[in-house]
């Protein structure tokens, strides 16, 4: 005891003060220790709870995801689906006008040949008709000038020029 009288403890009191901590921990056990137990044990069942909610939303989540993805491919088929029809039907458009492009090709080729050839007939025509006009005013010329050699052979070249300016143009 001189120990603790030399260290400073003092013996009743440290008896007085553990009995104080006694009743202070029965009390406390009485009245605290239960209501937080409780509300541990509420807290803890919260969390269970929450923890259990949240798996089954994780659950529902991975169905609905899954749904959804299938809802997706089905989607993309049908749409992949519309774009090969769509691009059937345009090949098909593209084919047909093509064909309808040659066959009017074709006409208009038959009429511009059919229009070349009239074109032709009447430009042989024409060129007949200046033939004989221009072989009657040679003539005409001939039989109005005195006929000697050197005169005739002009206006025959004369015409003959003129026929060759003619049929180049």
């Amino acid at each position: 005891m001189e120990i603790l009288n030399t260290l400073g403890i003092n013996f009743k009191l440290v008896i007085v003060q553990g009995i104080g901590f006694l009743i202070l921990l029965f009390v406390l056990k009485k009245f605290l220790f239960g209501k937080i137990s409780a509300m541990i044990k509420a807290r803890t069942d919260e969390v269970k709870n929450t923890y259990e909610k949240t798996e089954k939303d994780k659950a529902d989540a991975e169905r609905l995801r899954l749904e959804y993805q299938r809802k997706l491919a089905d989607a993309e088929a049908e749409a992949a689906r519309r774009v090969q029809e769509a691009i059937n039907e345009g090949n098909r458009m593209s084919e047909e006008l093509v064909k309808r492009a040659k066959e009017e090709v074709d006409l208009i080729r038959v009429k511009a040949q059919e229009s070349i050839e009239q074109e032709r007939k009447k430009a042989l025509t024409e060129i007949r008709n200046q033939v004989v006009t221009l072989s009657i005013l040679a003539s005409s010329k001939i039989i109005q000038q005195s006929i000697n050699q050197k005169t005739a052979e002009k206006l025959v070249d004369d015409f003959i020029e003129e026929i060759g300016e003619l049929s180049v143009r």
